[in-house]
């Protein structure tokens, strides 16, 4: 893994876990849904961006989505150049 993705993923964990979220993986993929890193997830890259670039299609905006479950929750936003997704422990 590319040592900037490695320290932008690592400050990502250290953010949550400030505030107290469990985070349970990162995923940084390319608009194209092309995998750029990632740690402890085993998710396919694509639906992910392209559930970003929905998302930014129907706001008029980049904007940050978010899929809770039971017991998960997957924050996704776009930037640029990338799609960040965050897999957390659904806070409670």
């Amino acid at each position: 893994m590319d040592k900037k993705f490695e320290a932008l993923i690592d400050s990502a964990i250290e953010k949550f876990t400030m505030v107290g979220v469990e985070v349970k993986g990162v995923l940084v993929c390319d608009k194209n849904g092309l995998s750029l890193a990632s740690k402890d997830v085993s998710i396919s890259p694509g639906p992910t961006a392209r559930l970003a670039e929905l998302a930014a299609s129907l706001s008029g905006r980049r904007t940050t989505v978010c899929l809770e479950h039971n017991e998960d929750q997957v924050l996704i936003q776009q930037t640029d150049k990338a799609v960040v997704s965050v897999y957390t422990k659904h806070a409670t």
